[in-house]
Parts: C-alpha cells; structure tokens; sequence
C-alpha cells in the first residue's frame, strides 16, 4: 500500500453546488428560520439523534449556534432547489485532518425524503470529503432500530462494519451503535454509480428518477 499524503485539508468550503441541492455552510442569522420550520420545529425528527428535540425557535437558534461554531465539525444547510428553501442539515463530526477520516450525520426534512434533492446532497457532502479532500475514511454511525438510517447507509454504498453494544445513556435509555464506513479506495465505484443516477437522462421531463440507485453496480 502506497502511504497516504497526510494531513488532509480541512473541510472549508462554502457553497457545493448540485442539480437538485446545493449545500451552504451553516450561516446562524441566513439559515436558522427556514431550518428551525423545516426540521426544527418536528420533534419526531430527533428522536434517534442526541440533540433535540427543541422547546421553541430560540432554543434552536442556541443549539444551532452552538454545533456550528465548534471544531472538528462543518454543518451545512441543504438548499432545496425545487422550493429553494433550507429543508435540512448535514453535519462532518470528528474531523481528523492528520488521519483523514470524519463522519457524515444529517437531519432530512419532509420536503427531502425519498427526493433526488436528498440523495444528491449526501452525495455531493460524501464526494467533496472523499473526491476533493482526499480523505481515507468516512463514517456513518446509527442506531440498531433506526431502519431507515440503517437502509440509507447501505444504499449510499457504505459497508457494515458492526455494532457497538451501550455506547452511551441518552434520552433516559441505552443506545447501542452501529457503524459503516465507506474508505477511499471505495469511493472511484461508488462515486460512479451515483454519477450515472444523476445523469439528467436518467430523470424525466419531470424530474422523476427512470432508473433506482440501487439499480446502478
């Protein structure tokens, strides 16, 4: 194995650019309104993820303010283009430059679920992490129960790595951990696949998808 040019840059970019989505780097006065009424306000949203839920917009804006001046982490705001509204967030955690490795996390609302909006983002977060900066290593942590983020890791390409048992007491009870990776000499495949789902020749007149992710090898 070839020895790895480290460290890695730092995530620092403001704007990615997509299709569907754009990501823009977590601006407190610029996001938090169209944040707090996208997923904010939905308590059922935080239910698997340690923050939240939230008493009111303030409490928000605090928590909010808070994530996204801290180090080791870069919190974009998903612009959907369709409604051009911040409908969720995404988060990079535990940024380790001198290993290039980090975590991706998000917070999808309604309007991004089950959208080519919502896949594009991760896709254009996961790219920039392993494509532009060159990282080694991207982690996506959840819950055993949480079957829909158990099911989006998997389609996303990342590769089930196993569970670590009472990690943490949150939320008045155990929480157990599941964790995947997708490592840097995965990525050329998987960026690939995603490639061809967007493609635009890939999506109708209306913007529906002709053929699925999974569909793609």
């Amino acid at each position: 194995m070839i020895a790895p040019v480290l460290p890695r840059p730092y995530p620092d970019a403001k704007l990615l650019e997509g299709r569907f989505a754009d990501l823009e780097r977590v601006d407190v006065k610029r996001h938090v309104k169209e944040l707090w009424d996208s997923i904010g306000a939905v308590d059922e949203l935080w239910k698997s993820i340690p923050s939240g839920p939230f008493a009111d917009e303030k409490a928000f804006k605090d928590w909010l303010a808070d994530r996204s001046a801290r180090d080791g982490q870069a919190l974009y705001a998903v612009r959907d283009k369709k409604s051009g509204k911040a409908a969720g967030l995404y988060f990079l955690l535990r940024i380790d430059p001198q290993a290039a490795t980090c975590e991706i996390g998000l917070v999808y609302g309604k309007a991004l679920q089950r959208t080519a909006a919502g896949t594009e983002a991760f896709y254009l977060l996961a790219n920039y992490a392993l494509g532009t900066l060159g990282y080694r290593r991207l982690e996506w942590r959840c819950g055993p129960e949480n079957d829909a983020s158990n099911r989006a890791a998997q389609r996303y390409g990342f590769t089930r790595e196993g569970m670590l048992r009472q990690t943490s007491w949150t939320k008045g009870v155990n929480w157990d951990t599941v964790y995947y990776s997708i490592i840097d000499g995965e990525w050329p495949a998987i960026s690939g696949r995603f490639q061809a789902w967007l493609n635009p020749r890939n999506f109708d007149e209306h913007g529906h998808q002709i053929r699925a992710l999974s569909s793609f090898s």
